[in-house]
């Protein structure tokens, strides 16, 4: 016997609806401290979560095992990818990166600097980038940079000053 009756179908819609409407991906916007300006030019950035690093196994009797979550995660890498501009600003941020100090902070924001619901406070971040890869048959793309951002997040989630910030 099927389980996917119209009855019991109504009611799976009914409680998926009733958790709420989903997130889209793209409604973030990503800005570094003291290059503010650039949040525009962030393509690929992450949207932390608090969990655990992973799993110590203990040994039991008889060959068994058991579980339990280690620490905090609290150290994350992340993919992260900028759109350059004519004018070489995101070349310019990375100079100016790593002649202001070896880290910065960042926030990623749920919606855009000036209207979101909440921000997440990323600390003590460092990029490493790939070389970007050129190309004269590529007429339909953007020239971005891609890599990795390192950083630090413990779990704060700050409240917006938007209900909505469309």
């Amino acid at each position: 016997m099927s389980v996917n009756t119209p009855d019991y179908l109504k009611r799976q819609h009914g409680t998926a609806h009733a958790l709420g409407e989903k997130k889209v991906s793209s409604d973030f916007t990503f800005s570094i401290r003291g290059h503010e300006e650039t949040y525009l030019l962030v393509k690929q950035a992450p949207w932390p979560v608090v969990t655990s690093q992973g799993s110590i196994e203990i040994v039991s009797i008889l060959g068994t095992a058991v579980q339990q979550p280690q620490q905090g995660k609290t150290y994350f890498e992340s993919p992260i990818t900028f759109q350059e501009t004519m004018a070489g600003t995101i070349d310019k941020l990375l100079v100016d990166l790593i002649r202001e100090g070896r880290y910065f902070d960042a926030k990623i924001y749920e919606g855009t600097p000036q209207r979101y619901l909440s921000y997440k406070p990323l600390d003590r971040c460092f990029v490493q980038l790939d070389a970007a890869d050129r190309d004269w048959e590529n007429r339909s793309q953007v020239l971005t940079f891609s890599g990795t951002l390192y950083y630090n997040y413990y779990g704060e989630t700050v409240k917006g000053n938007s209900d909505d910030y469309r």
